[in-house]
């Protein structure tokens, strides 16, 4: 079960907004896009609904500078580049990281971030 259905939204966008998130953004290598759906996930249970509503947005606000720390508590950093050893703007890098089965270690990350992100979620 994704996120979006476990938190009851029927937007059929998400996939689509959330898409040029992976790899680091594009396969640049900065946030993890595991971390960067994490703050989706966070926005859409928490963020605000109309642009005035600063009591949401701060505690939208808080509980990702929250989550980032856990994030980087449990993987040691929030740039993917760093937590897969690879930079896949690389053409040939990310060639021989797909070869030798570094999606696995993404997966691994995703899955675990879905765990933590579970608990984190809990705990508001």
């Amino acid at each position: 079960m994704s996120f979006k259905e476990h938190l009851g939204i029927e937007d059929s966008l998400l996939p689509q907004l959330a898409t040029g998130f992976g790899a680091g953004v594009g396969r640049k290598g900065s946030l993890c896009g595991a971390f960067t759906g994490s703050i989706m996930v966070i926005g859409m249970k928490m963020g605000r609904r109309e642009a005035q509503d600063q009591d949401r947005k701060e505690k939208t606000y808080t509980r990702s500078y929250q989550f980032w720390d856990r994030f980087e508590e449990e993987f040691g950093s929030c740039e993917c580049h760093v937590l897969i050893g690879c930079r896949l703007d690389n053409p040939e890098a990310r060639r021989q990281w797909l070869e030798s089965g570094g999606m696995a270690k993404c997966t691994g990350i995703v899955e675990r971030t879905a765990q933590v992100l579970v608990d984190f979620l809990d705990e508001t």
